[in-house]
């Protein structure tokens, strides 16, 4: 059931191993000297276990930064020496120079190679003090999030305080690294969603009192009725079939949420419009609880039953090779609710026949543990290395990212990182002539999606275009640099990867050509997740690369 678009960053907990270190003073309260992962150093002040007052840090390049800091970061007043001896004294913030009014200096950044080359290792992370396995304790994150609160078992329980990396802060209870119970969530754009929460969801003010649950008024099974579900977060008033919600109905969320329209089997389908609880209304048509677009899409019905496709020709010669990963159980980063799940339906999509029907050998899957950097990179070398030079090769990658690097399974707090430089390498290396990589990450074609019917001829039409375009490599990033990329517990799954397949599948098809450019993809993905998400996200497409290089067929 829908509830709302929320990041759900949150939190697996386990001690980092890692070579940080007080190596000399007070690092608790007081002044110290710290020894980062990376082999940096910090001598200065410290608050509660964090670095956090005045302060000089030497890094490994040669640089050095001498000034203000603030919750691990360089932030107020600084002077940052660079390796080849020129210097910047100014403002910062978290670790960026800003201007007077603190805007980030992007032109700055843009400019300065040495200030781009900073890969964000130097954040000083994990246990920062007190008790973080049973007792109350404070506990980092690389990516600048935060916990402050009780601990049992290595895991978040009890009273707690996280801080986000966006700006966020929830304070309330927790329970097996989730927030759970009562609780208020601090978002950085000055509102507030306080009440009840359930294995990390909101849920707000419950929709029942004397905890009746199930069917409490009219026919739930063939008829009129009214439906409270489960703990009473949600509750459903309209039309049943077959004991589901099915045609015209409304359901109220406990957080405030509320979808009207058409119903199909106990999920959204037909006409309908889902009303956020921050005011951002989502209407337009929906399939099977999915968010179709704003206008009625081509052949559409309530309930689709799409034929078995029939190959009546031989397939092209030319190949797709894919691989797909998606991290969500991270050791060392707040875990993610549903990054595996959207690598799934991705991966799904590329063996399904709309999307290609990629055999075993030209696509394979890495989720979770088996995401390590070697099992990456070397099923990106041998994939790569078998396409021919009028193949596509696709990498997507779902799960954390930080500054300027995508984080495996094994990512340990500094080591196991994969920079963007080596994953454009390989594709450089690569003898194929098309190229995608799509990445839905923070701070961060193609797809052969054949509808049903007459696929061979529209996959020949596809190719023909295809030798048309001009070589070259797209890279689509879910958000902006200074954006999060959020995930949607109605969707279940990442906004960005939901508009991605559903346009891959023809909804970007903006000419009616019955073929979807990189151009038209991208286009649509920007509107829908930039309207789904009220202007809080937006996807960004660089590279060299033909914006009218097909990356889907459609009948």
């Amino acid at each position: 059931m829908v509830k709302s678009v929320l990041l759900t960053a949150f939190f697996a907990f386990s001690t980092l191993v890692l070579t940080a270190q007080c190596i000399s003073g007070d690092c608790i309260n007081g002044k110290g000297t710290f020894a980062y992962p990376s082999g940096a150093k910090y001598t200065g002040d410290f608050r509660n276990g964090e670095i956090d007052g005045v302060g000089v840090c030497y890094y490994t390049d040669g640089s050095k930064y001498s000034g203000e800091w603030k919750n691990r970061y360089p932030d107020g007043k600084g002077t940052k020496t660079y390796s080849d001896g020129t210097k910047r004294t100014g403002n910062w913030r978290k670790g960026k120079p800003v201007d007077e009014n603190g805007n980030v200096l992007e032109d700055y950044i843009a400019r300065n190679k040495q200030e781009r080359s900073d890969d964000g290792t130097n954040i000083q992370s994990g246990c920062l003090s007190g008790d973080c396995n049973t007792g109350f304790g404070i506990f980092a994150y690389p990516d600048g999030s935060k916990y402050e609160g009780q601990f049992l078992s290595g895991n978040f329980e009890g009273q707690g305080t996280f801080s986000f990396a966006n700006g966020d802060r929830y304070v309330g209870q927790f329970k097996n690294n989730y927030p759970d119970g009562q609780g208020t969530r601090f978002l950085a754009n000055g509102k507030e969603e306080s009440g009840q929460w359930l294995e990390g969801e909101f849920l707000g003010s419950r929709l029942t009192t004397d905890g009746k649950v199930g069917c409490v008024l009219g026919d739930c099974a063939n008829g009129q009725g009214t439906y409270i579900y489960k703990e009473g977060s949600a509750k459903y008033i309209g039309a049943f079939k077959d004991n589901y919600p099915h045609g015209l109905g409304t359901c109220f969320y406990a957080n405030g949420d509320r979808y009207e329209g058409e119903w199909a089997d106990g999920a959204f389908q037909g006409q309908g419009a889902l009303y956020l609880r921050d005011g951002t209304i989502v209407q337009g048509f929906w399939r099977a609880g999915e968010y179709m677009g704003k206008e009625a899409p081509e052949g559409y019905q309530p309930v689709a039953v799409q034929p078995v496709p029939v190959a009546t020709e031989p397939a092209p010669t030319a190949k797709v090779w894919a691989l797909v990963v998606g991290v969500a159980s991270y050791d060392h980063m707040p875990v993610l609710r549903y990054t595996d799940d959207d690598a799934y339906r991705f991966y799904a999509f590329l063996k399904s026949l709309e999307g290609g029907a990629l055999p075993d050998e030209q696509v394979r899957v890495l989720i979770d543990e088996d995401a390590t950097r070697d099992n990456i990179l070397g099923n990106l070398t041998e994939l790569f290395g078998q396409a021919g030079p009028n193949d596509l090769v696709i990498f997507y990658f779902s799960g954390h990212g930080l500054n300027g690097s995508f984080l495996p399974f094994d990512f340990d707090g500094f080591n196991n990182k994969i920079a963007h430089e080596e994953i454009a390498a390989l594709f450089n290396k690569t003898k194929a002539k098309y190229k995608l990589c799509i990445a839905d990450a923070c701070h961060s074609g193609s797809i052969i999606a054949v509808r049903s019917g007459e696929p061979e001829p529209v996959l020949n039409q596809y190719y023909a275009q295809l030798a048309k375009s001009v070589s070259g490599t797209a890279l689509i990033m879910s958000s902006k640099a200074e954006e999060t990329s959020l995930e949607s517990a109605g969707l279940r799954q990442g906004v960005f990867s939901h508009f991605l397949i559903r346009g891959l599948k023809g909804e970007a098809d903006k000419d009616h050509d019955k073929a979807v450019t990189v151009e038209e993809l991208y286009n649509y993905i920007f509107e829908n997740v930039r309207t789904y998400t009220g202007n809080r996200q937006s996807p960004v497409i660089k590279g060299t690369y033909d914006p009218k290089m097909p990356v889907s067929a459609l009948r």
